[in-house]
């Protein structure tokens, strides 16, 4: 079963607001994520944020409906909802800037 979402109504504001206000690792979890599903080791690794960072990112995702997760055994599998699909394909360059590091001083 597919879902069409209309981000082109309300939801595009919205949207676009809380994209870019997403902190850097959120977005690089996107980026991982609208390639293939990951496991929580190697999602790490791909999108290049930290594994004590992954969880904070990935609960960003989560609240936002753009990501889910299906149980194997012990091993958590991360996939993009089909909203995860349309936002990252309607606002990509939004998941694409990235800020300089913003724990620099």
């Amino acid at each position: 079963m597919s879902i069409d979402f209309e981000i082109e109504g309300t939801l595009q504001p919205y949207l676009e607001k809380m994209i870019s206000n997403l902190p850097n690792g959120p977005k690089l979890v996107m980026q991982a994520l609208s390639k293939k599903d990951y496991n929580k080791e190697d999602l790490s690794l791909k999108a290049r944020v930290r594994r004590g960072e992954l969880n904070f990112a990935v609960c960003w995702l989560e609240a936002l409906g753009f990501a889910e997760f299906n149980s194997s055994g012990r091993q958590k599998l991360y996939s993009l909802t089909p909203l995860g699909l349309a936002a990252f394909e309607k606002f990509n360059e939004l998941f694409m800037d990235i800020t300089e590091d913003e724990d620099a001083d």
